[in-house]
């Protein structure tokens, strides 16, 4: 069943759609658990997630957040670390509490035992009801680089020279990025709900590839054409080549 696509005129009109998906899912779930991304282009339902939650029109207080993914080397408090990012962005301001959140810590000392122990905490949880990706440049989803096979769970990644790259962006100094911790494609797949979100005219290839190309592991984004209730929330940018 090919993926629902959404397609909404500009980045913030698409970032209100994306935000009330995850407030829909509360109303009907309010213990749901839903896994969530850091970085740019999330942002903005983030803000209106934050909004939502400070006017009193949702609640976050019984739902359960997984983190999507983590450079290996960073942790929590390093400026530019996925936790960063999201704890700023949007569990600082709704008030989270920690037990509220299972987070791949970077500075692990045995990052596969920080695998099967985000693993364990999913499955006991009863598995995803959303998960909200992003895509990469090179179709990667989360740090489940090219290549990658479809039937792993949480999973330590070796990142692609893209991933290292584009990565720079949220640091203010050159950073080594050599390997990734990340939630795993078939939690993806089996999550009840999986949305991916794009905005602008560099997503526009990406995107068109995700849908169009045959799946495969060489182009992850693929594999969300499998899914049995996938749906692609994109601004009028990133879906110009559809």
């Amino acid at each position: 069943m090919p993926p629902q696509i959404s397609i909404y005129n500009d980045y913030e009109s698409m970032s209100l759609a994306a935000a009330t998906r995850v407030i829909e899912l509360l109303k009907e779930k309010p213990t749901a658990v839903i896994c969530l991304p850091s970085g740019s282009t999330p942002q903005g339902m983030f803000h209106h997630l934050v909004a939502a939650h400070r006017s009193g029109q949702t609640d976050f207080s019984q739902c359960t957040f997984i983190g999507l993914d983590e450079w290996i080397g960073l942790g929590a408090a390093d400026d530019g670390s996925c936790r960063d990012l999201l704890d700023k962005d949007f569990l600082l301001p709704i008030g989270f509490t920690e037990d509220q959140i299972v987070f791949f810590d970077g500075l692990a000392q045995d990052p596969q035992a920080e695998c099967e122990r985000v693993n364990e905490a999913v499955d006991a949880l009863g598995g995803l009801d959303l998960i909200v990706l992003g895509v990469g440049m090179n179709g990667h989803l989360a740090l489940n680089e090219p290549g990658t096979p479809f039937d792993l769970y949480a999973h330590v990644s070796e990142l692609d020279p893209v991933t290292v790259q584009v990565g720079q962006k949220y640091f203010k100094k050159e950073t080594q990025l050599t390997k990734g911790i990340t939630v795993g494609i078939r939690h993806m797949l089996e999550a009840k709900k999986a949305v991916l979100i794009a905005s602008g005219i560099s997503k526009a290839s990406v995107v068109h590839k995700a849908i169009s190309l045959s799946v495969t592991k060489d182009y992850p984004a693929t594999v969300l054409q499998t899914h049995l209730n996938a749906e692609f929330i994109l601004d009028r940018e990133a879906a110009q080549l559809l």
